[in-house]
């Protein structure tokens, strides 16, 4: 299984989701990309601004379906049911700022509000944090990024990139962002992570490299490969959202649309942003 997350640094949906046929992903998480606008069953598109949301897609054999948001959740922290070879939950996150919860203190409350799902089924959280221990003084205590890997840690859950590499938080050898598009100005700000049970059967982890993506985005793709037998001998049942905290098929609290959509190809844009957009 292939898990990919990529900020494309908007433009049109297909014409980005394209960049990544090469990287073959089973599951991708794409942020600030425009809205598709073809329908179906493997693709799902959450926002309020049709040229900026977050997508997640999947391929043959695995489907997916959107779950409902508990009220409060900052945005961007999307629960997704996983069906497939490998059944899982997923917390796609693209982290912002102008809200009560800016950031990784989002990220934060959102796997906080979570945490019950987290502790029931095998949760992957993918995504652009906006994060790194470097800034942990710039947040509360409890809300930072250290503060984050260290709760998904008690769930369970470890950084796919950090285990593989075998390096620290705050000290990423492979930059996944490159501020208003500069090579001299790297930052690892885009994490997957998996359940400390499927580390051991990690394969590959990969960055793109700065000059393969530059024409494309200032972040680059971070790439997760598992190996098939992952959960060789367990049965890993379907989400099923408890009446605690979620509603049983509740619309989303914040009524933003969970379209499933298609790809299609268009034209990218590029923009300049900083670390913390």
């Amino acid at each position: 299984m292939r898990l990919v997350t990529w900020n494309c640094c908007r433009g049109p949906y297909l014409k980005k989701a394209s960049f990544l046929d090469a990287l073959a992903p089973d599951i991708a998480v794409i942020q600030e990309c425009a809205r598709p606008t073809c329908e179906t069953g493997q693709c799902l598109w959450f926002g309020h601004n049709p040229r900026q949301g977050i997508a997640v897609f999947a391929k043959e054999p695995y489907r997916i379906r959107a779950l409902p948001r508990v009220p409060g959740v900052p945005r961007y922290a999307i629960p997704v049911e996983i069906a497939g070879p490998t059944n899982f939950l997923l917390i796609a996150v693209w982290s912002k700022g102008g809200q009560s919860s800016p950031y990784v203190e989002g990220v934060v409350r959102a796997v906080k509000l979570y945490r019950k799902l987290f502790a029931r089924y095998p949760t992957v959280l993918a995504g652009d944090l906006n994060s790194n221990a470097i800034w942990d003084s710039n947040h509360s205590t409890g809300l930072s990024h250290s503060a984050l890997v260290k709760m998904l840690s008690e769930l369970g859950l470890v950084s796919s990139y950090h285990f593989f590499h075998r390096e620290a938080h705050g000290e990423e050898k492979q930059p996944t962002y490159y501020f208003q598009w500069k090579e001299q100005r790297p930052f690892h700000i885009d994490y997957c992570f998996i359940p400390q049970t499927w580390a051991p059967n990690v394969k590959r982890v990969d960055v793109g490299s700065y000059a393969d993506w530059k024409s494309h985005s200032d972040h680059r793709p971070l790439l997760v490969e598992i190996a098939d037998d992952a959960n060789s001998g367990t049965v890993t049942p379907r989400v099923e959202l408890p009446r605690d905290p979620l509603p049983p098929r509740a619309a989303p609290a914040d009524n933003w649309p969970a379209q499933q959509l298609s790809l299609k190809r268009s034209a990218p844009r590029r923009k300049s942003r900083g670390p913390a957009d």
